[in-house]
């Protein structure tokens, strides 16, 4: 019994630990980029990021009955999969209240997706559109690679 309770003492003391880190990369986060380590950083690079991926995210028009897209679903999935087969949709999810899709795109630049989407079935019958944006690395996390201000 005593060694059980010697490891569970022990796991509490390591999750408290990464609970403290975790706070502390927050609080570091927030704060960090603009106060302490703001001259160790070009201010005006200190939260520039690549896009580095395209999360799109697909909503029905007012158009977009199941009357409209049902006979349009076969060429849409093969139209999704050619992309997926591409390398340019690298994940693909339904929205859980099945009012659309949302893609995590492997482009970089929110035309071509757009482009890329726009020649899908449900897009040239305009039953869907395309919200597009554009996501990188966490750039706060600069501030753990920054040495500190002497």
């Amino acid at each position: 019994m005593s060694r059980v309770l010697d490891k569970l003492a022990v796991r509490a003391t390591r999750l408290t630990r990464l609970a403290c880190f975790g706070a502390i990369v927050a609080v570091v986060a927030v704060f960090g980029p603009a106060t302490s380590f703001a001259q160790s950083m070009p201010p005006s690079s200190s939260l520039d990021v690549p896009t580095t991926k395209l999360l799109a995210i697909g909503t029905f028009t007012a158009k977009g009955s199941p009357d409209q897209w049902k006979p349009l679903l076969p060429a849409e999935v093969r139209d999704t999969v050619r992309l997926y087969l591409a390398g340019k949709i690298d994940q693909w999810y339904l929205k859980q209240d099945q009012s659309g899709v949302v893609f995590m795109m492997n482009v970089t630049d929110p035309k071509e997706a757009l482009e890329l989407l726009g020649r899908f079935p449900f897009g040239r019958a305009g039953l869907m559109e395309f919200q597009i944006i554009p996501i990188g690395p966490i750039a706060p996390l600069r501030v753990l690679l920054t040495e500190p201000a002497k």
